[in-house]
């Protein structure tokens, strides 16, 4: 586990974001790995003036970029949604403990429907039995604990974008992410080495060869080997992350629905090209489709709601909640800004004792 050094130092006022700061988020959420003279020719800009303007808001925790595995790699393994319930003073230490755990993609605090809701990724379904009935179920102050498997992920926070750029700039920088598109749509299992290599990618995915190298105890040689065949072989995905509060979608809303099995992939393709949809799978269990969405206010969750019954009227609406406040996305614990605080990458190979919450 790894700190954002200073975060906790920054005061609320210095977590904004101007355009040019989101215009680069922008920019490497389409090529998280392009050079910085890409970058500045794209924006108008010098490479040492992008560099230095990311330094400093990736440096307070407001923006990163980040590596983890690619959902056609997660598609191998066992994805599921834990939501847990427990005890009131004990919520936020379960929570916290659950975001430490290399096994949890992202933990949140929801306002209704369940005190915390878990994205979790195992090697497979044994694992996830392991992860579910001796480590959650044994955690001082949890009641209750309610597991669905995903059985596909349509649709990866990693699609999502900042409204920052014009479709010429993004067009320029698609082209760039079009020159490293993955050979195969079907990675194949990772080797130590490489799982190695995707945890230290984790801290910082821009981190240079000769940093990695360093890292991990071998030549740049074997990491540019290995670099290239994870981007390759389409199993790592590069994301570059911004604190929810100031992208101007600082609600986020999870959905729960039931849809009838014959018009569900009609139904998720047109959920998919909705623009604040960020995570949307299909699962097991009493409700079929489930959805997270970046919203610009709370307001906003009944326009939601009437946009999918207006686009998606096969679809049942059986739950719907609030989150209250993202204590773990994509490896990294935030804090209630939603800065980068704390680096546990997910590792979903790891298989851990029990681990107290006190």
């Amino acid at each position: 586990m790894e700190n954002a050094t200073d975060v906790r130092d920054v005061k609320d006022s210095a977590v904004e974001l101007d355009e040019t700061d989101l215009a680069i988020a922008h920019a490497l959420q389409i090529r998280p790995r392009a050079p910085w003279s890409a970058v500045g020719e794209v924006l108008g800009l010098s490479a040492v003036t992008v560099a230095r303007r990311w330094g400093r808001v990736s440096q307070r925790g407001t923006a990163w970029v980040t590596a983890t595995g690619s959902p056609a790699l997660w598609r191998s393994l066992c994805n599921a949604f834990v939501d847990v319930d427990c005890e009131p003073s004990e919520r936020g230490r379960v929570a916290l403990a659950l975001a430490r755990d290399p096994r949890t993609k992202s933990v949140m605090e929801v306002a209704s429907g369940r005190d915390i809701h878990v994205n979790v990724i195992t090697r497979d379904l044994p694992a996830l039995s392991r992860f579910v009935l001796e480590h959650v179920s044994g955690l001082p102050g949890v009641v209750r604990v309610n597991t669905q498997v995903n059985t596909r992920i349509l649709t990866a926070g990693n699609d999502w974008r900042l409204d920052a750029l014009s479709r010429a700039q993004q067009a320029r920088l698609q082209s760039l992410a079009d020159e490293a598109a993955p050979r195969t749509a079907v990675p194949g299992p990772l080797g130590q080495p490489d799982r190695e290599l995707l945890l230290a990618l984790a801290v910082d995915g821009r981190l240079p060869v000769t940093d990695l190298a360093e890292r991990l105890g071998t030549s740049q040689t074997s990491v540019r080997r290995r670099l290239n065949r994870l981007e390759r072989s389409g199993a790592v995905a590069f994301r570059s992350e911004v604190a929810q509060h100031v992208t101007g979608w600082p609600v986020t809303s999870l959905l729960w629905g039931r849809v009838p099995v014959p018009r569900r992939r009609q139904v998720c393709e047109r959920l998919g090209r909705m623009p604040d949809v960020r995570l949307l799978t299909a699962t097991s269990g009493e409700t079929n489709v489930f959805l997270s969405a970046w919203l610009h206010s709370v307001d906003s969750v009944l326009d939601l709601e009437d946009r999918i019954g207006a686009e998606c009227p096969e679809l049942e609406i059986a739950d719907h909640g609030i989150v209250l406040r993202t204590v773990k996305r994509q490896g990294w614990i935030l804090d209630r800004l939603g800065r980068r605080t704390e680096c546990v990458p997910i590792d979903p190979w790891c298989d851990l004792p029990e681990v107290s919450a006190r």
